[in-house]
């Protein structure tokens, strides 16, 4: 089976989080990254889910999976070691049309949530179709190397760079020669090695000699 690799608006959508372990955890983790404020159903939570319940309000249903649960939710995330409560809800999630993942068993899924690296608005998606997750792990450590966090930042002076080009309307070969020239700067090392305000100084001065004053 070949998955389509799609990005969603999670705050569109209602998730539900089934279990309360460490892997439920990074899933909760994982949506409050990107937005989501998921319900989460366990009768016990690591004290990290508990912290991140509290800390962001959600709502938690102290209890096992009953029948009936996913009503009114779109977006199913299960994370139970139980097989038998696995079938119970992959059983309703065909009848009530949800998308629903189950951890470590894509067999189940009818979607399934890519290794990711998150740099600001940045998102790079690794994926082996599921088949092959430490292999998404290794590729995803080796390209942490190459983004590092200060990735970040570089991309806000893109988006910068990205919004004075709008305002002032540069287009054509003026535009794409500065972007390669943007872009031939080391700004991840001036980061690094000066800090985000000096390199924003940087980045005003190589407007100003082509758009003015930002």
């Amino acid at each position: 089976m070949d998955y389509f690799p799609i990005l969603i608006d999670l705050r569109k959508f209602n998730a539900v989080v089934i279990g309360g372990g460490e892997v439920a955890t990074r899933k909760v983790k994982n949506l409050l990254e990107f937005g989501a404020c998921p319900v989460i159903i366990a009768p016990d939570v690591t004290d990290e889910l508990k912290e991140l319940i509290l800390r962001n309000n959600l709502e938690h249903k102290p209890r096992k999976y009953n029948k009936g649960d996913l009503n009114g939710f779109n977006l199913v995330f299960v994370a139970t070691d139980s097989p038998e409560i696995d079938n119970e809800i992959l059983e309703e999630a065909k009848q009530t049309g949800c998308i629903v993942n189950f951890a470590d068993q894509p067999e189940l899924c009818n979607f399934i949530v890519p290794s990711f690296i998150k740099r600001g608005e940045l998102v790079i998606s690794i994926s082996t179709q599921g088949k092959v997750p430490f292999l998404s792990r290794f590729v995803r450590e080796c390209l942490e190397e190459k983004f590092p966090p200060s990735f970040t930042q570089f991309v806000e002076l893109s988006k910068i760079l990205r919004n004075k080009l709008k305002q002032e309307n540069v287009r054509g070969e003026m535009k794409e020669k500065i972007i390669d020239e943007f872009l031939a700067i080391k700004w991840v090392e001036i980061i690094e090695d000066e800090g985000f305000d000096y390199a924003l100084i940087l980045l005003n001065d190589f407007l100003e000699t082509y758009v003015g004053k930002k």
